[in-house]
């Protein structure tokens, strides 16, 4: 059985080996991305080997942002390699709130906001954990129809356990408690509020930034980095995608009535791809400042970031030229 779809339904899909041109192009494309990845697995290498170590618990929160960043750059890579740039849209987005956060977290009291980040996940497992072994809730209710009594006891002795692993890890460090002394003063305004809004019903959530700063949304968030003039026309955008609200965008009127763009269509990939760097490059070089690396290395990632803007200006201009895909 033949299960090369892209062969069986060549109408429907735009098949990149087919047009050298554009085949020419997103190659560049993969090749620039490539070396932004190169870039950020040689700073996870300097701060994993003590090359660059500049604090020991800061410098692991900066590792889990640059490998999430490198693997969702590679993701859009692998993507792009086949042109199939409006799929990349829903990764971008992922992409641009971790560059954007690991930004902020650089920006000043660094410890602390680094501290919220790496504490957030911690906070949500044990809020899910106590909504699904409350037997009284919803959740709890159908837990324990699902897996018995004994199994729902078991699983619940394995939460207590997390739980008290999670109280130990607070006790740990003093930023630790500082951080969860904060965020339980911020859900107590919320909840004061609720209850003079006569809303007590409201569940209260809070965002790990709201924790260490007067930042309440994601908006706030890219005004506070500098990108609050991308918020509606990129970040907005881009949440087309990611919640289906542009099936209809592929969808064209021509002198020929009606047609319909092809699946991985090259056409406008450059807007996408402008991002992608824009935000990679930005939170990189970011990177590098907080290293403190030497002249040598400023130099060199110097020379790095004017070679490769001078490449992605050509590259920007070639997938501008790509029509009629």
């Amino acid at each position: 059985m033949d299960t090369n779809y892209i062969r069986i339904f060549k109408d429907l899909f735009f098949n990149i080996d087919e047009n050298e041109s554009v085949k020419s192009t997103i190659e560049k494309v993969n090749y620039l991305l490539s070396s932004i990845i190169i870039k950020y697995g040689e700073i996870e290498n300097e701060i994993a080997y003590g090359i660059s170590r500049q604090d020991d618990f800061i410098d692991i929160v900066m590792c889990l942002f640059i490998r999430k960043i490198m693997e969702q750059l590679d993701a859009i890579n692998v993507l792009f390699s086949v042109s199939s740039f409006n799929q990349a849209q829903i990764l971008l987005r992922s992409l641009i709130e971790n560059t954007v956060s690991l930004e902020f977290v650089l920006k000043e009291e660094t410890e602390k906001r680094a501290a919220a980040y790496y504490l957030e996940h911690h906070y949500q497992e044990i809020e899910l954990g106590k909504t699904y072994f409350n037997k009284n809730s919803k959740f709890g209710k159908l837990m324990l129809q699902h897996k018995g009594t004994e199994q729902f006891n078991y699983d619940y002795g394995l939460f207590k356990k997390k739980e008290e692993a999670f109280k130990r890890i607070i006790s740990s460090k003093e930023i630790f408690q500082i951080v969860d002394k904060a965020r339980e003063e911020k859900i107590q305004q919320k909840e004061n509020l609720n209850r003079k809004q006569h809303k007590p019903w409201k569940k209260v959530h809070i965002q790990w930034y709201e924790v260490c700063s007067d930042v309440s949304n994601f908006y706030e968030l890219m005004k506070e980095t500098g990108y609050e003039l991308y918020y509606q026309g990129i970040y907005g955008g881009l949440s087309y995608e990611t919640h289906a609200l542009n099936s209809t965008m592929d969808l064209t009127v021509n002198e020929n009535g009606l047609n319909l763009k092809r699946i991985r269509n090259p056409v406008g990939g450059s807007s996408s791809f402008d991002l992608t760097c824009s935000f990679s490059i930005s939170a990189l070089t970011k990177l590098y400042k907080y290293l403190k690396d030497g002249i040598e290395e400023i130099r060199e990632f110097e020379k790095f970031y004017i070679d490769f803007q001078e490449k992605r200006k050509i590259v920007n201009n070639n997938l501008d030229m790509i029509i009629n895909s």
